[in-house]
């Protein structure tokens, strides 16, 4: 698509998506009425094909009566995609100009909101055990999504990720071979915790 078109959508669709995301808000206190919108009727029609549903109303019914549709229903609004190391620049600035700064410091605590499934977690965590900062270091992992914080805490990812990985971590002036931070077994990589 062009992208100086708007994809239309029709009015009813658009209240009957107002409508979802303002039960999901009010129900699950999570609010996506700020996404965007072309994004979220993509993620709603693969939902209702999902759950068999001809309509957002009638998956908006199903949402605030089955409790079991909500956690399956985030798997269609989060984006769980990532890598390691995703922007080694931001990694390489961070080592060079921010962890000069965080050595100054007796201890240190960690946030990362919207982990996915780990990855910037793992990046972090390499990064501040090759410039000795793991020791005093905790760090809080969070995610709207339980799968996904349950994938982030085993650390296993495809080993056809790896090769990519240690690209960015290079790229992020890596000080080690990423290889040193896991153990690779049965086709995926196993991160040390």
């Amino acid at each position: 698509m062009d992208a100086t078109m708007k994809e239309v959508f029709a009015p009813h669709e658009e209240i009957e998506l107002d409508l979802l995301l303002e039960a999901i808000n009010r129900h699950h206190h999570y609010d996506f009425r700020g996404y965007s919108r072309a994004s979220l009727h993509r993620r709603m029609e693969r939902a209702q094909q999902r759950f068999d549903c001809e309509s957002l109303s009638q998956l908006q019914h199903r949402l605030l009566r089955e409790p079991a549709v909500f956690d399956e229903l985030m798997a269609f609004l989060t984006i769980q995609v990532s890598e390691m190391f995703r922007d080694p620049g931001y990694f390489r600035a961070l080592r060079e100009r921010v962890i000069p700064h965080l050595r100054t410091y007796p201890s240190l605590k960690v946030w990362i909101a919207g982990c996915a499934n780990g990855e910037e977690f793992y990046s972090l965590a390499i990064l501040f055990r090759e410039e000795g900062l793991e020791d005093r270091t905790i760090f809080y992992c969070t995610d709207i999504s339980p799968a996904a914080l349950q994938k982030a805490e085993a650390g296993i990812f495809a080993l056809d990720r790896i090769q990519q990985f240690t690209e960015n971590h290079r790229l992020a002036g890596g000080k080690s071979s990423l290889s040193d931070y896991y153990t690779a077994a049965y086709g995926a990589a196993v991160f040390d915790k």
